[in-house]
């Protein structure tokens, strides 16, 4: 190569542009040994181009490839310094996923206290902003402090954080705008907080539309005693909220389920929704009888050491007891901690806050302990003493159309204990004849009631009908006229479930 030749082509010899200043590049023109020269300009332009990338991308921002929940321990340490849980691992896949498929609905009931908005209201969010993932990001809560709270810990963390000021120079620190409701950072990304109910109509950022938004606790406990405030938070999530975005939103919703009516609930039905609901104690303990005992030392008023004594007890048959249980974040709260809890909160309190079972158990007919795993059989026994085979057709004058039609089959054993099996099934009235005989014949009960309230008798002459063209012989249907209320009906359950003596057939 010609040193004296002038280099004004601005591509270097491997056909790269030269990031070198035109300055440094007239360096060639000097009347240098030519391979003293092109050593030293290759190995300056090398340099200075290493330099100059990464420089561009501190200036600019960066998209890390780390996985969330990878990003967040390392920038977010004194947050995530626990092992995750199962939900965090499977909340942040899911948010892993929400840049490259646009317009998701993402909705997570998980326990009180168990950081899911650590993840999904500080780390998510925060991340998306630094990196510009997300244009224009708004943090919704069931009162507007609530959301500037939130707001605050992000502000917090872009001012505060050495790390990410380090490694996101062009978007942490204060930004332009930095208002108790409202941000915007250097890399020109806006986040603002709202409350439930406020006037969101037409808000845009520039030309954005929310490009994510992110709910967090959006009802709170007055929602569990008024269904008016329950539907007007719900017009106003689906009717205003929704409707603030464009098909391309992003939503996450969090929350814990404080009534069976709740939006969080509703929305495990809602089409178009992902939904995932996470318990504290995902499987029980399978020998309750021994936490029964323990809550009844635990919660002795008389004793001084109540709780020295339970925790003694406990030990002592650790292993019995925590045999089959499985929570969702031991290194957080172990089964005695959440054992604990229940017993000091109550029931009703736990399964709200808790395991996302928002049910009242001092409002129920029967209490929790009757319902344990050894009211399910298998197989049918062999030798009981009675078989009765009952059928509510489900078709009379007050039926809504649709409704099931249920035979239920009842054994009786030598002990006294019943033995039940249901079939349900929405039929017409001759599938419903025909379904009839089969089981008949199946299961030979010693007799056959069918509900006649209403029209429902007319079944009678079908059945005996039937039973005729097959060759049952002896088969007759015992008409039932029911006038007892169905709450009396049930509650006539309750001595058998008191006493254990009532099975439900399992599958």
């Amino acid at each position: 190569m010609d040193s004296k030749q002038p280099r004004n082509n601005a591509r270097t010899r491997r056909g790269r542009r030269s990031t070198v200043p035109h300055d440094v590049r007239r360096l060639r023109d000097v009347d240098l040994p030519s391979l003293h020269l092109d050593w030293l300009m290759t190995h300056f332009e090398k340099d200075f181009s290493l330099r100059h990338g990464e420089s561009r991308r501190r200036l600019v921002g960066h998209r890390s490839k780390d996985r969330l929940l990878d990003w967040a321990r390392k920038y977010l340490g004194e947050h995530f310094a626990l092992p995750p849980s199962s939900m965090h691992r499977w909340l942040a896949g899911r948010l892993d996923l929400l840049a490259g498929r646009r317009g998701t609905k993402l909705n997570v009931l998980g326990p009180r206290g168990a950081a899911k908005s650590t993840l999904g209201t500080l780390a998510y969010p925060l991340r998306a902003a630094l990196e510009a993932a997300e244009p224009y990001i708004w943090i919704v809560s069931d009162t507007r402090d609530q959301a500037r709270a939130h707001l605050t810990n992000l502000k917090n963390e872009l001012i505060e954080n050495g790390q990410l000021v380090r490694d996101y120079p062009a978007a942490a620190g204060q930004g332009s705008v930095w208002r108790a409701g409202s941000i915007v950072l250097g890399n020109g990304v806006s986040i603002e907080a709202f409350g439930t109910g406020q006037r969101l109509r037409g808000r845009r950022f520039g030309a954005h539309r929310p490009s994510l938004i992110v709910c967090d606790d959006l009802q709170n406990d007055s929602h569990t005693q008024s269904s008016a405030a329950r539907e007007h938070s719900r017009a106003w999530f689906h009717g205003t909220l929704l409707k603030a975005g464009t098909p391309r939103t992003n939503v996450v919703n969090l929350a814990t389920a404080l009534h069976r009516d709740a939006l969080a609930m509703e929305l495990t039905r809602t089409p178009g929704w992902i939904s995932r609901v996470f318990r504290a104690i995902v499987q029980w303990p399978a020998d309750l009888s021994l936490w029964h005992e323990w809550e009844t030392i635990y919660s002795a008023p008389d004793r001084a050491d109540r709780a020295a004594a339970a925790r003694r007890f406990y030990e002592d048959r650790r292993a019995a007891m925590d045999a089959g249980a499985r929570v969702l974040w031991p290194e957080r709260e172990d089964l005695y901690t959440l054992m604990c809890m229940r017993a000091e909160s109550g029931r009703t309190a736990f399964e709200r806050e808790k395991q996302n079972s928002p049910i009242d158990p001092e409002n129920c007919e029967w209490p929790e302990s009757y319902f344990d795993e050894s009211i399910w059989f298998d197989d049918w026994p062999e030798g009981l003493r009675v078989k009765t085979l009952a059928l509510d057709p489900s078709k009379g004058a007050e039926s809504r159309r649709g409704d099931y039609s249920a035979f239920v089959l009842l054994g009786v054993d030598r002990r006294g204990v019943l033995f039940v099996e249901a079939d349900l099934s929405r039929r017409p009235v001759a599938q419903i004849v025909a379904d009839g005989v089969a089981l008949y014949r199946q299961f030979r009960p010693d007799a056959f009631g069918v509900e006649a309230n209403q029209f429902q008798e007319l079944l009678g002459g079908q059945f005996e009908a039937e039973f005729a063209r097959q060759g049952v012989l002896g088969a007759r249907p015992w008409m039932v006229d029911n006038r007892v209320n169905k709450q009396v009906r049930l509650r006539r359950l309750g001595p058998y479930l008191a006493s254990g003596r009532l099975r439900f057939k399992s599958g």
